[in-house]
């Protein structure tokens, strides 16, 4: 376990910094941040998705990375209800089924809630996690936190989702999720993070600076967090560092 952890989320922001300054360091990322994995040159020590929409949209890719990265803990949230309830085309090649993982490999986890935050705890085969925030990068905190980081920090929380009508030209909303019909993403540090076919959540921008501004009020005594994520939404809550200087002590 490194001294410092980070929170790598994925917004534009993460392609200002120089990311294999990251590789010694015990991270976490999320969602589709692995089409990146090749370009940083390693692959994290952790992965969370708690998202049901992106998770039946790409739980292929994940079942193949599980068995691919083992020294790899991966975090992600059981939704079989739910997987239950969507049609065909929800589901990564219109592939259907209830159970999307093998939850007996030794490096995935189920998550499951356990209430106010900064209160989570690895359980046997499970993570333990607060109330369902709908926000990765803030989640990625939490996470961190109960695997017994005392010291994090976070690049790539921008929390400036953009949801105007040139941002969204395509795409769609059917039911609960939204489905994007090209590489044209500007919310994140690629085009093709939610591109062509994703289905996905949207996240809502006044809710995630909401999420991040309560956790500041909540930080435990034993842990430091802090932002090296330039211009964030939420910096105004949490001490800024320069990355490039932090990475230097």
């Amino acid at each position: 376990m490194t001294e410092t952890a980070f929170v790598i989320g994925t917004g534009p922001s993460l392609n200002k910094i120089d990311m294999s300054k990251l590789k010694n360091y015990d991270c976490v990322t999320f969602n589709r941040a692995y089409v990146a994995f090749d370009d940083w040159g390693f692959v994290p020590k952790y992965y969370l998705a708690i998202d049901g929409n992106d998770i039946r949209s790409m739980y292929k890719d994940l079942g193949g990375l599980i068995k691919k990265h083992k020294d790899t803990d991966f975090f992600i949230l059981d939704n079989e209800h739910h997987n239950s309830i969507h049609p065909e085309t929800s589901f990564q090649d219109g592939d259907k089924k209830t159970s999307l993982f093998d939850w007996g490999e030794d490096n995935l986890y189920r998550i499951q809630s356990s209430g106010n935050m900064f209160q989570g705890r690895k359980v046997d085969k499970s993570i333990q996690l607060p109330a369902h925030h709908p926000n990765a990068g803030w989640m990625g905190v939490e996470l961190l936190y109960a695997l017994g980081y005392k010291k994090i920090g976070f690049v790539g929380c921008d929390s400036r989702y953009k949801d105007d009508a040139e941002s969204n030209k395509d795409i769609t909303k059917e039911g609960g999720e939204y489905i994007s019909h090209a590489d044209t993403d500007v919310n994140h540090f690629r085009p093709d993070y939610f591109g062509k076919g994703m289905h996905f959540g949207k996240p809502n921008a006044d809710t995630i600076v909401q999420v991040w501004k309560q956790g500041s009020s909540q930080i435990p005594e034993d842990l430091e967090l802090f932002s090296c994520t330039p211009d964030s939404a939420v910096n105004p809550w949490y001490e800024y560092i320069d990355f490039d200087e932090y990475t230097k002590l």
